[in-house]
Order: structure tokens, then C-alpha cells, then sequence
């Protein structure tokens, strides 16, 4: 499953769990998520999503767990319209988002820092150098915004192979 996919699905679960502040990190097909300040009805919320009943502070995704909160969330979503400009600023989006940046460059690792001023993604490519790159809210919400024009043109401009 791609990075992209499973970074929406997790960014679902902190959603509901209202969690605005956490560390990510993809540890083999696992991932891994901590979070420093948690309420117990936060805990209660998260710990419901997971197969596996974790302890706070750290939750672990399985690949099970992603796929079946994926199914649940298409259904949820067939139901329901979407406006790109909200999109953009919900926490699944811009996972996604970053997801899909690491599926382009095929990163080997990583680990996300997501506090409310920023957004600090350090990677490993396959190539294995380290990089950083730091993102303020309003960068996150340009490239979510760029994404989803990108996918949006597919449909109104499709590629002919002449």
C-alpha cells in the first residue's frame, strides 16, 4: 500500500481523535505514531481504531488496521461531498499529501514531526542520503491545494498517446 494511502488513513484516525500534534515514523510495514499530549478521551478514541489495543503515548498502525480503515473510510465517503478548499486544511489531506511526496521519491524511511507551527519531514531515499525539509501550515496547505489540481486536470485533460 502506498505511503500515500496509509498516511490519509492514519491522518483519519488522529482527525477523529482530534490529535493535532504527534511524530510519525514508518518502521517495516508498520507505523509507528506518538503522541506527547493525549487525553484520556483522545486515547479512548484512537484505541478504538486499532486491532491491537496499544498504550499511549505510542499507537502502532498495522497493515491490517490500514486497510480496514481505508474500507470503512470509502464508504464514509461515497455518502459525502468534498470541497477542495476544506480538503486542503483537514490533517488526512495534507498526510496524504506528504504521503504522496514520499511515494514519488521512494524514501526507504522516515519521520514526521507535526506540531501546529510546522511540519519537519526527514527522509532517507533509496539512494541513502538524509534529507529534511521543514514545512510551515500555509506550505502544506499550497502543495494539498497543488495536488489536488493536479489530480483534478487528469480527468478534464487526459494524456492521448498519438
Amino acid at each position: 500500500m502506498s505511503h500515500a494511502k496509509s498516511l490519509r488513513v492514519i491522518g483519519q484516525a488522529l482527525e477523529a481523535a482530534r490529535i493535532a500534534t504527534f511524530e510519525l515514523e514508518k518502521h517495516d510495514q508498520h507505523y509507528l505514531v506518538w503522541i506527547l499530549s493525549l487525553t484520556k478521551a483522545e486515547e479512548l478514541i484512537l484505541g478504538d481504531t486499532l486491532s491491537e489495543k496499544d498504550t499511549a503515548p505510542l499507537f502502532c498502525f498495522s497493515p491490517a488496521d490500514i486497510s480496514r480503515l481505508d474500507a470503512q473510510a470509502q464508504k464514509r465517503r461515497r455518502n459525502q461531498s468534498s470541497s477542495t478548499t476544506r480538503d486542503s486544511k483537514m490533517l488526512s489531506h495534507q498526510l496524504r499529501t506528504l504521503g504522496d511526496h514520499l511515494d514519488r521519491i521512494d524514501v526507504s524511511a522516515f519521520h514526521i514531526v507535526w506540531t501546529a507551527d510546522s511540519v519537519i519531514l526527514d527522509y532517507q531515499p533509496l539512494d541513502g542520503q538524509r534529507h529534511c525539509r521543514t514545512f510551515a501550515p500555509e506550505e502544506l496547505r499550497q502543495l494539498c491545494l497543488h495536488r489536488s489540481l493536479l489530480r483534478s486536470s487528469r480527468y478534464l485533460f487526459p494524456r492521448l498517446d498519438i
